[in-house]
Order: C-alpha cells, then sequence, then structure tokens
C-alpha cells in the first residue's frame, strides 16, 4: 500500500478533554466522526456540531481503514503496511492493542453487534473473518485481486467487496463464507455504499471516474454513469435521496440524485479528497488528504459549512453511533 508523503501540514492538537478532567459515567456522548491520518500516525476524534477536534489518539504508522463497533464504544483500525489491526477503546480515548492480520488487511467491517470483524486482505486477495476480542482468524474466502473497501448488510449477512483489480464486487455469503456472486463494475472499483434499504450498493471505480449502481436482489449492475476524475469515497444520506462521491483528481463533492442519477451539485472540497461520510440527510464530511483537514459540506446547499484541521495525511473516516462515555470530561455535561 502507499505511504503519503507531502510538504508542510498543519497540524492542530487535540482540544478538550485534556488530563485532570474528572471522569463521568452514564453521560450520553455527542455524536461523533473518527478521522485516520496516515502520515501522522493518529486517529482524531471531531465534535461534527461544534466542528472541533475532541481527542486525538496515537496509533502504529500508516493506518488505512477504520470502522466502529455498533455500540460506539470501540474502533478498529487496520495497517496494511505492518499487517495490523489495532482496537481503540472510545470512551478513554486510548489504544487497547493490536493484533496481526493476514498479509496487508485494509477495508474493515465490524458485525454481529461487535463480536465479528471483516477485513480485505489486498495482497492475499482474500476476505478474513476475525473474532474482534480474540484477533483470531476464523474464516476467510478467495476473492478478486487487490480487494480494496468493503461494506457489510448485517441483516442479509453479505458482504460486499470492490476487488480492485479484477474490476468487480466480490458478494460474500457471512454464514458460510462462500463467495456467492461477483458482479463487474468500472474500472478500477475501490469504495462501497448501501443505500439504506440495502437495496442498491453504490461502488466509486477510480480509473474510469464514474459510479456503479449494483441491484443486491439481482446482483448486477443495472447503471453507470460519470461523477469526475478519480472518485475515491462514496456516501448515502440517510434518507437514500442523495449520494455523495469524493473525486480525488477533481478536489470536489459531486452530490447526486439517486433516483434519476443528476449531478446537483460539484462543491469543491479541498485537495485530494478521499474519505466521506453522510452525517444528516443535509451534511456531509470528506477528508482533504493534501490540505491535512476534514471539509464539512451541507449537500443541500452545495455549501462549505466547515474546515477541521488534523494530522497529517488523512485517508478515511467513520462516524461513531451515539454511546455512553466513559472517561470523559464536566465538559460533556454542558451539552
Amino acid at each position: 500500500m502507499r505511504s503519503i508523503s507531502v510538504g508542510r501540514k498543519r497540524f492542530l492538537a487535540a482540544l478538550g478533554l485534556a488530563a485532570g478532567l474528572l471522569p463521568v459515567r452514564g453521560v450520553l456522548a455527542d455524536p461523533l466522526i473518527a478521522v485516520v491520518s496516515q502520515q501522522a500516525g493518529v486517529v482524531t476524534l471531531i465534535d461534527v456540531g461544534k466542528a472541533i477536534v475532541v481527542a486525538e489518539i496515537s496509533v502504529p504508522r500508516v493506518p488505512a481503514g477504520l470502522a466502529a463497533a455498533p455500540d460506539g464504544r470501540t474502533l478498529y483500525v487496520t495497517h496494511p503496511d505492518l499487517g495490523l489491526i489495532s482496537r481503540i477503546d472510545i470512551g478513554t480515548r486510548r489504544l487497547e492493542t493490536s493484533f496481526r492480520v493476514g498479509r496487508e488487511p485494509f477495508g474493515i467491517a465490524v458485525t454481529e453487534a461487535g463480536r465479528t470483524l471483516i477485513v480485505s486482505d489486498w495482497s492475499s486477495d482474500a476476505v478474513i473473518r476475525v473474532d474482534a476480542a480474540s484477533g483470531h482468524e476464523t474464516g476467510r474466502i478467495a476473492v478478486g485481486k487487490a480487494p480494496a473497501g468493503l461494506v457489510v448488510d448485517a441483516v442479509g449477512r453479505r458482504a460486499y467487496v470492490a476487488d480492485r483489480e479484477s474490476n468487480q464486487v466480490s458478494v460474500v455469503d457471512l454464514a458460510t463464507m462462500t463467495r456467492a456472486a461477483t458482479v463487474p463494475t468500472g474500472r478500477a472499483p475501490f469504495a462501497l455504499a448501501l443505500s439504506p434499504d440495502r437495496g442498491q450498493l453504490y461502488v466509486a471505480n477510480v480509473q474510469s471516474g464514474d459510479l456503479s449502481m449494483i441491484d443486491t436482489a439481482r446482483l448486477e449492475e443495472t447503471a453507470r454513469f460519470k461523477v469526475g476524475l478519480m472518485p475515491y469515497g462514496v456516501a448515502v444520506t440517510p434518507d437514500g435521496a442523495r449520494v455523495a462521491v469524493a473525486n480525488q483528481q477533481s478536489g470536489t463533492m459531486a452530490v447526486i440524485d439517486a433516483t434519476t442519477h443528476a449531478i446537483l451539485a460539484r462543491p469543491k472540497i479541498g485537495s485530494y479528497p478521499e474519505g466521506i461520510v453522510a452525517l444528516s440527510s443535509q451534511r456531509a464530511a470528506a477528508v482533504a488528504w493534501a490540505d491535512d483537514e476534514v471539509t464539512i459540506v451541507d449537500v443541500s446547499r452545495a455549501h462549505v459549512v466547515a474546515h477541521v484541521p488534523v494530522g497529517a495525511g488523512p485517508r478515511n473516516l467513520v462516524v461513531l453511533p451515539e454511546h455512553w462515555e466513559t472517561g470523559a470530561g464536566e465538559d460533556m455535561l454542558e451539552r
């Protein structure tokens, strides 16, 4: 996997949750997003409502992918160059442990109420099932070449994996750990997102600059349309009405009508954006890889709301489910 080398970077020290704050238990924390910065080797937690950094957690070098447990208490980070996955306790803001998985673990998802990790292994061309508590491998299945992003349909017990160098998506039956199907896409599929009803899978194809739509019932591509130069991230709003795509070479977010596939807007979101998440039906956030920041966008008005500086080389981000805070300070009481 590539490592990032860029020029001088802006850096924002972690705000709030400093040492010395009194622990508070039983306080429902505000939703956060977690951002992984590859060059800095940190995970940054951001309060979306206030657009500020609330914590920064050091992890082993060159982190790439990340996924959160359903209860919001635990975060998992992949390190392809090291063959590691790290586990972070969100309540205490601490790295708990790191364990070896495969050769180059890249994409990751959490399933079975947080008990199981599903991981794509870039260089082994495999999807690996891992016990989240022990870090032990419990199963694997061969897929296409260079599996990158993946997404899990917990209800349907499926994993969808972007096989970048095979130009396809592999569909894995998680109950049997078998490959149920392969679906051709555009060139170099990398990131995926499911619609809220799980009926559509959206696939960002980096080299062909387009988005594939896959019907998950029929397991076939039903549409493919241009979205911009080098789409590296895709997200669907919770209402399913819009799809947001981060176009790395264009430096834009394509806001797409999910029904007509029309591009409604292309707001500028920084240099070399990659990972992207939907925060609500109106807002999305994306990392700007070369600018060392997270950009928050009002997708309904195609307007940039805020820029939040983070550590060098931000690669990916995830929304943390609401969780009960166990190690925060008195400031949590004021929210």
